[in-house]
């Protein structure tokens, strides 16, 4: 149902019903990450040259950054093609821009197998040149090149990609076999760090390379260091280039590198960053473009969930990491290529707000939090399964059981395997209370989880989450009175067709031939159907606490199909979760309707239930897609004449959740003879001129929860009391838009209907 904001979007904002979701317009970016992280580490990027003279790319690194790396202009290649002929333009550029703008400047790199003229090691005829003239000529270069820019430059790669790939079989080298290797060994390296500390001693000066997580690698990373450090040369910090994809390295991986390097230097940067969406990673130049297609929607949260592991991890050993280098502005200039997207920002220089936000507005107190191993299994499982599980500060556990996927996500939740096959994961951020939907994706198919019952929402049958509530004695299955849902058939001369609705009558129901009962009618929101409110919102468990406790009259409650889902085709939605939503809202697989609550009607087949057939339409037909005529002119007639109700305006109630509540506010204004009592959950306000002129209007209840726009409903029941109607505006703490927030709204309006 969360998803439902998102899919309203050019709807809401013309209809009064959804004020209370404050059409804001997105606010302008104001401060950047590098003003999130100042007490962390310096963000960084690379740039080329348009970057730093195209205005709008400039006021982005401006905004973002406050260090930056030449991506090309000053390696070796590019600044001396041939002895002693230099090439300035291009880096001179870059180290202008950054005395201009104040932006400390990164230096990338001084000495390389690759972009590096081969006259520094070789002759003429392609002979390895004596280690002197090297030696000489490397000198040379390192030297004219930290000079020019050591006002500017404060650390250095001085040696890259050096360390040999895995795997390193016995009688090979550790080291890269390049011709510098060959004609010198390991002692180039020392040579190229002791130029370069000669010629600028305050600069910080790094070794860097990458699968500097691979276990083999970081080990001869950490074997090289070391013996550095103990000849005596100065070597200050690691970099870890970062040129990682969406499957791996693990956070684990990452967290024993940053570990193992931390021992041994007091300085680490992460020199070169990129998430590809494949299974490329590394800094080869033989790489994958990837494919021109849209990103699904599960790599997002995989390469989300990659961004996301390595900055809490960065951020956690602040004391050593200096910098956090992106590699490249945006996708446009990425040396992956755009299809890749592997970068924060778009081939439009735009941010890619969930990945954005992940990294840049994090929870501080997350990063630290300990996770009580107090869970248990949630009470949406199904029988005689451990999985998932739920702990007291509403974190949630999953265990999947996939051998052979290569990604497992549960819901928003990133599972990783372990050695036993098994993918399990917990949640990164504490859910909110009450009933979640999720679904798994397992290599961007969807399924739901075999442990859990399943629920009808996002226009098919979901997984089903419970995470216990503070307040959950109101929707709590007791030893009082209880009354009946039943499902009713009534023929739709308007669709055509039978349709289903679920009635709960009271438990004094039975009790009188001659006592009528007001009737509510309940609707769900959009992906749901007549199931939603007496399973997942506990509709009859609810009236029957109120009934018992006394504080309300008993009244009956009517829950058919709102016709809201049309045109929406069962499961083409991904997975998906917004800020509040640690549980995705997307889909699962039919299954049977939960048997833990024995008065409600199961469903005879598991098809998609509500009304036979294909349910066609869209959001375009949802203010005229005929609702009103089924609900008013034929459901209502049905009821009267089958239920012992009060059959006046007097009696009868309206409500709906979410679109539930669109189409509660149109039908209500549309119709104002039949209902004398409205209520919106999360589905808007009225205003009093809307209002003017409908007469009898007994009571009005707009709810919300707190996190989607509380002061609009406020407002709005001030407004409506000051008019002189019977209003209450009611907010759920700590709640979205979900079914918790629903459950207190029902909970809160019931006792003020019928007096």
């Amino acid at each position: 149902m969360k998803k439902i904001i998102a899919i309203c979007a050019l709807v809401l904002a013309a209809v009064p019903a959804f004020a209370q979701f404050g059409q804001r317009a997105p606010q302008p970016i104001t401060n950047g990450l590098k003003d999130t992280y100042k007490d962390y580490f310096m963000i960084g990027v690379a740039v080329n040259q348009r970057n730093i003279s195209t205005p709008e790319q400039i006021e982005l690194i401006k905004r973002e950054f406050n260090s930056i790396t030449a991506e090309n202009d000053m390696k070796p290649q590019p600044t001396e093609p041939r002895k002693g002929e230099f090439n300035w333009e291009n880096a001179d550029k870059i180290a202008n821009f950054c005395r201009e703008n104040g932006i400390k400047l990164r230096g990338h790199c001084l000495m390389w197998h690759s972009q590096v003229g081969t006259w520094i090691y070789q002759d003429e005829k392609g002979n390895l040149l004596p280690k002197e003239e090297f030696y000489a000529n490397m000198k040379h270069h390192i030297q004219a090149v930290v000079n020019r820019y050591k006002d500017v430059v404060y650390a250095w790669d001085v040696v890259n990609e050096a360390v040999a790939d895995s795997p390193v079989r016995p009688g090979q080298p550790e080291l890269r076999n390049s011709p510098m290797y060959q004609i010198a060994g390991e002692e180039f390296i020392y040579k190229a760090f002791e130029y370069a500390h000669e010629a600028d001693p305050n600069a910080l000066l790094f070794y860097n390379d990458y699968n500097e997580c691979d276990p083999g690698k970081s080990d001869r990373i950490v074997g090289l260091i070391t013996r550095m450090k103990a000849a005596g040369v100065p070597v200050h910090g690691i970099g870890m280039q970062g040129h990682y994809n969406i499957y791996s390295p693990s956070a684990a991986e990452m967290e024993a590198a940053v570990e193992k390097y931390a021992a041994i230097v007091d300085h680490i940067h992460v020199t070169e960053l990129d998430i590809r969406v494949n299974t490329d990673q590394g800094g080869a130049l033989r790489f994958n473009q990837g494919e021109t297609r849209q990103v699904a929607s599960w790599e997002q949260s995989l390469q989300q969930d990659q961004y996301e592991n390595l900055f809490r991890i960065m951020r956690k050993h602040a004391d050593k990491v200096d910098c956090v280098t992106f590699w490249n502005l945006s996708d446009r200039d990425s040396w992956l290529g755009a299809n890749n997207s592997p970068l924060l920002f778009d081939a439009n220089y735009q941010p890619k707000m969930a990945m954005y936000n992940a990294v840049k507005n994090f929870d501080p107190a997350q990063d630290n939090i300990v996770i009580k191993e107090d869970f248990v299994p949630s009470t949406k499982n199904q029988p005689g399964q451990l999985y998932p599980m739920v702990n007291s500060q509403r974190y949630i556990r999953y265990r999947i059981d996939a051998p052979k996927a290569t990604s497992v996500i549960a819901g928003s939740t990133v599972l990783h395997k372990d050695a036993d096959g098994f993918w399990t994961g917990t949640s990164k951020t504490p859910a909110d209370e009450g009933f979640h939907y999720y679904h798994l994706t397992i290599d961007g198919g969807t399924f739901n989880d075999p442990g859990t019952l399943n629920y009808y929402g996002s226009t098919r049958w979901e997984s089903g989450i419970e995470v216990p509530a503070h307040d959950q004695a109101f929707y709590t299955e007791r030893n009082v009175p209880h009354g009946r849902v039943e499902e009713v058939l009534f023929w739709s001369k308007s669709t055509n067709q039978l349709r289903r609705a679920f009635v709960y009558t009271p438990p004094t129901y039975d009790a009188s031939k001659k006592t009528r009962y007001p009737v509510l009618y309940l609707q769900h929101g959009w992906g749901e159907n007549e199931y939603g409110w007496s399973n997942q919102g506990h509709a009859n468990i609810i009236m029957d606490n109120l009934i018992a406790d006394g504080k309300i009259e008993p009244f009956i409650v009517v829950m058919t199909y709102g016709m809201t889902n049309e045109g929406f085709r069962p499961g083409a939605a991904g997975p998906a979760a917004g800020p509040q939503a640690p549980i995705s809202t997307a889909t699962g697989a039919p299954a049977e309707v939960p048997p833990t609550r024995p008065a409600v009607a199961a469903p005879a087949a598991p098809a998609a239930p509500g009304a036979a057939g294909q349910r066609g339409g869209g959001m375009g037909m949802m203010m005229n897609n005929g609702f009103e005529t089924v609900l008013v002119d034929e459901l209502i007639p049905y009821i009267d004449s089958h239920f012992k109700t009060k059959a006046d305006k007097a009696h009868r109630a309206m409500a709906g959740l979410s679109m539930g509540g669109m189409e509660t506010h149109t039908i209500t204004l549309a119709r104002p003879e039949v209902f004398g009592y409205y209520g919106l959950l999360s589905g808007g306000t009225y205003t009093p001129e809307e209002l003017q002129g409908i007469k009898d209007i007994k009571g009005i209840f707009m709810g919300c929860g707190s996190k989607e726009g509380p002061d609009n409903i406020r407002n709005a029941a001030a407004a409506l009391q000051a008019a002189g109607y019977n209003a209450k505006g009611y907010v759920s703490e700590g709640t979205a838009h979900e079914f918790q927030t629903w459950r207190r709204c029902l909970y809160e309006m019931a006792p003020m209907l019928f007096r």
